[in-house]
């Protein structure tokens, strides 16, 4: 009787060593991939914002059939939505990052990451003033109004109202 050589069952070092240096390269490329998008995030998140709190802000002068006022703080970093001539903000204050109320965003901070660059209203600077006040109206006009945001990555955004829409 013939034995036969048997044949090698799993796999050799060289293989797995080919495979581990594989992944090892996969997650190389792929972790500055990662922190990029990680990185991003506040200047999406503050992008939102504003772009939510402008759109409630017009939205409000519509329904309520008055004149709301956007009120920006640039040394804080505060932007707040009310009705003008009335004391009182539509509703309480929701701070940033909390859950929406239905009616949408009546106030944002941005991010400790997300400075102002640039404001202006009606073509006027207000970047080092103590505040801006940004109207729009019930026909759903508005004030010329203009803000650059800038992230700590040195990422820039600009969002702009165009007055007639």
């Amino acid at each position: 009787m013939k034995i036969q050589p048997r044949k090698p069952a799993g796999f050799t070092l060289i293989e797995i060593m080919m495979v581990v240096g594989l992944i090892g390269i996969m997650f190389t490329v792929g972790i500055p991939t990662f922190a990029k998008a990680h990185n991003q995030r506040p200047m999406r998140v503050a992008t939102e914002e504003l772009m939510e709190i402008l759109h409630t802000a017009r939205a409000q002068a519509i329904i309520q059939g008055a004149t709301v006022e956007l009120r920006i703080n640039p040394q804080e970093y505060t932007f707040n939505v009310s009705v003008t001539g009335q004391s009182t903000e539509l509703v309480e204050r929701v701070e940033s990052g909390s859950a929406a109320t239905g009616k949408g965003r009546f106030q944002a901070k941005l991010p400790a990451e997300v400075g102002i660059e640039l404001l202006d209203v009606n073509f006027v600077p207000y970047r080092d003033e103590e505040s801006a006040g940004v109207h729009f109206y019930s026909n759903g006009t508005s004030e010329e109004f203009s803000v650059v945001i800038q992230s700590l990555q040195g990422e820039y955004r600009r969002l702009f109202v165009d007055p007639i829409t």
